[in-house]
Parts: structure tokens; C-alpha cells; sequence
């Protein structure tokens, strides 16, 4: 023999490795608790982001057309009268000079069929602040399928009367905190008498499973089409 002996692990050498393991292993799930929480948070806050933004891209795209019309030469039906009078290319809250709300019609001639002298029930557009059948707050847009009657923004959406042409836009799992319009209006421009005018519009959403994860999206829209 070579006169060493071979031995084993004492115990206390044995508790000494397993609390390091045990203490390496805590740190590691601790690491990988946290990166996944991340991770999570990072694709809840992507999805609501890229919602809201979808929502806004749908809105500029249409609003954008507001009072359009094909092939008006001396007159334009589709600028459209406010509930206290006087005529606009939008109309906030119902009103031609309202300045802020979370109501906003327009109509446009969506077909572009010659020889318009008015607009029909499928020009009539509008989105506004509205609430589902569990009192969460969503956008819903204006969805005509009868007559013009039912074009406001107070219209019931709940089922009953003349109601049902408001429609939910928002994706369930959000929430839509605050919506509004901001009219801005600029005449003489160039030397012309028109008025011309645009319309800011803020939306600030969150999710429903963790009202704490918002976002706010912010754009302005240009109305290329003058008032009457």
C-alpha cells in the first residue's frame, strides 16, 4: 500500500456542499422567476400596445375621409348638420363647433358613385366612448343597417329600440380608460376663406387582467375637406 488511506465525505462536509446547492438552486429559480415575470409583463405590454395602435390606424384611416365626396362641384351633402344647428365635415358630441368629446360622426361618400346629392345610411361613420354588457369602457364604431334616424351619439346600444348600430371595436382582454376629440379649426389659409380643420384624438387603454399596464396612443388627423 502506498500509506494513504482513502476516505469518504464527513458530514459535515456533506451538509456543507448541499446547503451551496441548495443556495445556487434558490438563486437560479429566483433568476428564472423573475426573467419569465418579465417576460410575461414585456408581451402583455407589446399586445396592448399593438391593439390600441390597430385601433388608432382604423380610426385616422376613416376619419380622414370625413365630408368627402366623389365628384361634388358647387355643393357637398356630406358635410353634415349639428344637433344645435350649423353644418361641419365632423360633428363632436352631435355639435358642428363642440371643441372636445368622446363622440365623433362624420359621413363620406364611401362608394364613390357619381351624382351624389345626399348621403345615405352607409356614409354615416362614427366611433365614441361606449360601455359592454359588463360596464368595461370600449370604443365602439358606428354601424348603420336601417335609417338615418339612429345617426347620434346618444343612441342606445344595449339592444332595444333604435338601438344595435353601436358596435364594440375594443379586443376583450382591454379596457378603454379615457377617449377623446379635439377639434382645431384654421381659416384663411393660403388667402382662401375655407376652413379647414383637425382633429386630435387620445386613447388611453389597459388590460383587464392588471388595470396597473396602460398605454396612451396620440394622433392628429387632418380634414382635408372644408365645412359648408
Amino acid at each position: 500500500m502506498n500509506g494513504y488511506l482513502s476516505r469518504g465525505y464527513t458530514l459535515v462536509e456533506m451538509m456543507i456542499g448541499m446547503t451551496v446547492s441548495l443556495v445556487v438552486l434558490a438563486s437560479s429559480m429566483a433568476l428564472f422567476s423573475v426573467n419569465t415575470s418579465m417576460g410575461s409583463q414585456q408581451l402583455q405590454s407589446d399586445f396592448l400596445h399593438t391593439h390600441i395602435n390597430s385601433l388608432a390606424a382604423n380610426m385616422k384611416r376613416e376619419i380622414s375621409r370625413a365630408g368627402f365626396c366623389y365628384d361634388c362641384t358647387s355643393g357637398n351633402p356630406f358635410i353634415v348638420e349639428g344637433s344645435s344647428g350649423g353644418n361641419s365635415s365632423i360633428l363632436i358630441d352631435d355639435s358642428a363647433t363642440q371643441l372636445e368629446g368622446a363622440c365623433i360622426r362624420f359621413a363620406y361618400n364611401h362608394d364613390k358613385r357619381l351624382g351624389a346629392s345626399t348621403y345615405g345610411k352607409d356614409d354615416a361613420k362614427g366611433y365614441r366612448l361606449g360601455t359592454d354588457p359588463d360596464g368595461n369602457k370600449v370604443i365602439e364604431i358606428y354601424e348603420n343597417w336601417k335609417g338615418l334616424e339612429n345617426w347620434n351619439c346618444s343612441s342606445d346600444s344595449s339592444g332595444g329600440g333604435l338601438s344595435g348600430y353601436w358596435r364594440d371595436m375594443t379586443y376583450e382582454r382591454i379596457v378603454i380608460d379615457t377617449l377623446s376629440f379635439t377639434r382645431s379649426s384654421f381659416s384663411g389659409v393660403g388667402g382662401s376663406s375655407n376652413t379647414l380643420q383637425s382633429v386630435e384624438v387620445s386613447i388611453t387603454a389597459s388590460l383587464k387582467a392588471d388595470p396597473t399596464m396602460t398605454d396612451t396612443v396620440v394622433f392628429s388627423v387632418s380634414i382635408p375637406n372644408v365645412d359648408g
